[in-house]
């Protein structure tokens, strides 16, 4: 199949930095303006912030900036496999955090449900729905996206199709206000694997994409690497945006890696 032509200047681009558990402290460091459209910014930014963050962080004109978990990532994960005075607790909490989070200036935050666990146990999606469905109200009220992570390769121990299963769940969610984020690890996709299929149709369905990798180990996303998954999407008629998500220990790698992303995309804008 001939290669989809993108136009890379109408596509976003941007830093996920809740994802790679930044230090608050270092996120000013990545505050610069013109470089990238949006960010995701680690929760505490945003119930820690003082004027100057504010400040820089305006003076970049993100088109959209969000917050990393909503509420603690251990928690979440186990909250569908507990008894639902637990989960409806839970929910309480959760609205209270979409509240100041959109009070602070984040548009969205993740509910980082885990989903290789929960899909094909119908107990589990059946209580993870319910978590969802109960956060709706607040949401609505409060025009906050909730951002479920789907990873790829989902790496189920479960012989599902999970892609199925996940769009399922989406449509279950019964809210606009509730989007898919793909988790991208591009470098454990196999040779033999077929990134299509991987996918399904969720690239229909997404709402960003965010490319993780260990980036201790010298890897970095350069076009070869994003150029299939781009075009990938681009036929589900995604448009982003595309957050980098490069782990190493303390995040020593992260200034460079985000350097080097910024040069991919202003290369790819200027061909």
């Amino acid at each position: 199949m001939e290669a989809e032509k993108i136009d890379y200047k109408a596509l976003q681009f941007g830093l996920a930095l809740g994802h790679a558990a930044m230090d608050p402290a270092s996120v000013p460091d990545f505050l610069t303006p013109g470089t990238f459209d949006v960010v995701e910014l680690p929760t505490e930014c945003f119930l820690h912030r003082d004027v100057d963050f504010q400040r820089k962080l305006t003076s970049c004109e993100f088109k959209n900036v969000r917050a990393g978990h909503l509420m603690a990532p251990d928690l979440t994960r186990e909250i569908p496999f507990l008894a639902d005075n637990y989960r409806r607790d839970y929910v309480d909490q959760a609205s209270i955090m979409v509240r100041t989070l959109k009070a602070a200036g984040a548009s969205g935050a993740f509910l980082g449900l885990d989903m290789r666990r929960i899909l094909g146990d119908d107990a589990a999606e059946t209580a993870a729905l319910e978590i969802v469905r109960r956060m709706v109200p607040v949401l609505y009220r409060e025009n906050f996206e909730l951002l479920i992570p789907y990873r790829v390769p989902f790496k189920s121990e479960r012989d599902i199709q999970s892609p199925q299963l996940m769009g399922r769940f989406m449509r279950g969610t019964l809210s606009p206000f509730v989007k898919l984020s793909l988790e991208i690890h591009p470098f454990e996709v196999k040779p033999e694997e077929d990134r299509a299929e991987l996918l399904g149709l969720l690239g229909c369905e997404a709402h960003q994409a965010v490319l993780v990798y260990d980036a201790d180990s010298g890897l970095h996303i350069a076009p070869a690497q994003f150029r299939p998954w781009a075009e990938l999407l681009e036929r589900r008629l995604f448009r982003g945006p595309y957050l980098l998500c490069p782990r190493s220990i303390r995040n020593r790698m992260a200034i460079p890696e985000s350097d080097l992303f910024a040069k991919m995309i202003s290369d790819l804008r200027n061909e």
